[in-house]
């Protein structure tokens, strides 16, 4: 089956993180109702500041029993937990300290690992291991797009676009932004997704979101163009400016 995507603009970047913690919220819950627990992998960035104290707050949080979701990242810096650079770090102090979510059901990305490759190979076989308890998909990836058009941390051109599709999680080295070594889920693991929701806002996204969503593009200019879940829902939320050029 092909994915259904679906592009929605919002006047304000208020509005547009409204909407995605509406969003969210729905396809949690819904999760929860039809399978009995739901599965999300949460990104850092704007999302941490804008999105996850939505999430955290009235009305949102008592829409969730995040007593039966499990949390996985996206991505990660390769940086302690206690790194102010720290997805999970960000993530927690906006989020999962204001929810009921179980400590045991939230999966850092391991980078107290001397090597990334190791961490790597532990972040494959958590991946792998909530999948296959979840029926194998995500119910909900949240990403996010850089002015340069990456997603995670699976920049343009990068070798680590070339990873197995067996791979569920790679190193992803020489980054060309900050810090130089990240871990990332590959766009294999993204597309094992019910759901996957971008979310951008600004008009330093608006050429990404462009080269993102129109014409036959090129996906190793444009790693979102990866990501594709087969059967499953593909949704970008924009505020007026990311969608300019649209």
């Amino acid at each position: 089956m092909p994915v259904q995507r679906t592009i929605r603009v919002y006047d304000s970047a208020e509005e547009l993180y409204q909407a995605a913690a509406a969003l969210v919220s729905e396809q949690l819950q819904t999760a929860i109702n039809e399978r009995g627990r739901a599965l999300v992998a949460f990104s850092g960035g704007s999302l941490t500041a804008y999105l996850y104290p939505l999430l955290a707050g009235t009305p949102w949080r008592e829409q969730i029993d995040w007593t039966l979701v499990s949390v996985l990242f996206a991505d990660e810096r390769y940086v302690p937990f206690d790194d102010a650079e720290n997805t999970y770090r960000a993530t927690r102090q906006t989020l999962l300290d204001h929810v009921p979510v179980q400590a045991e059901q939230v999966f850092p990305v391991p980078t107290y690992y001397r090597e990334p490759e190791q961490a790597a190979a532990i972040y494959h076989q958590q991946t792998a291991a909530l999948l296959a308890a979840h029926g194998g998909k995500f119910d909900v990836v949240l990403l996010g797009i850089g002015p340069d058009g990456h997603t995670a941390s699976l920049f343009p051109h990068h070798p680590a676009l070339a990873t197995p599709a067996d791979k569920l999680a790679v190193v992803v080295r020489d980054a060309p932004k900050p810090p130089p070594v990240r871990l990332s889920l590959t766009p294999a693991a993204f597309n094992a997704a019910r759901s996957v929701v971008f979310i951008a806002s600004g008009e330093s996204k608006a050429a990404a979101v462009a080269a993102a969503l129109t014409g036959p593009g090129n996906p190793h200019a444009q790693p979102t163009r990866l990501i594709q879940p087969e059967g499953g829902s593909l949704y970008w939320l924009v505020d007026r400016a990311a969608g300019r050029l649209l």
